[in-house]
């Protein structure tokens, strides 16, 4: 893990946890530069994972169905419609639970961000949706 370092006024770039001990950084420098990139890594992940269930042009497309079944009255709606907008609630409460998933990722370092079962699994409803789009 490469790591940028600042520790008064003075900045290194790319360097390894060892290499910042050797050129005098304080730990707590090189912890908080570790958890930065922990954050990032976590960060970057979650993203993925959003994109890989739903491209940013599907995501475009269920927005834009949500406006146009949404303003619809109620009782005019289909029930595909209806189906369209309670998956997209999953989606959005899915994209919360992976938004708060993070902090709780970056926070435990023993914890793989890499794997499934850290992550909240996409509800059918959202598939569903997602699916149509």
């Amino acid at each position: 893990m490469k790591l940028n370092l600042e520790f008064e006024g003075r900045k290194t770039y790319s360097v390894t946890a060892k290499d910042a001990r050797d050129l005098g950084y304080p730990e707590e420098v090189i912890a908080t530069a570790v958890s930065e990139v922990r954050v990032s890594d976590v960060k970057s992940e979650c993203r993925r994972r959003i994109y890989a269930a739903a491209s940013a042009e599907t995501q475009m497309n269920m927005a834009t169905a949500a406006a146009v079944i949404s303003a619809k009255e109620t009782s005019a709606r289909t029930e595909d419609e209806a189906s369209i907008l309670s998956g997209l609630d999953d989606a959005i409460g899915w994209v919360a639970s992976m938004r708060a998933r993070v902090s709780e990722l970056a926070e435990d370092a023993a914890l793989d961000i890499g794997d499934d079962a850290n992550w909240p699994p996409l509800p059918d409803g959202a598939r569903d949706v997602v699916d149509k789009f």
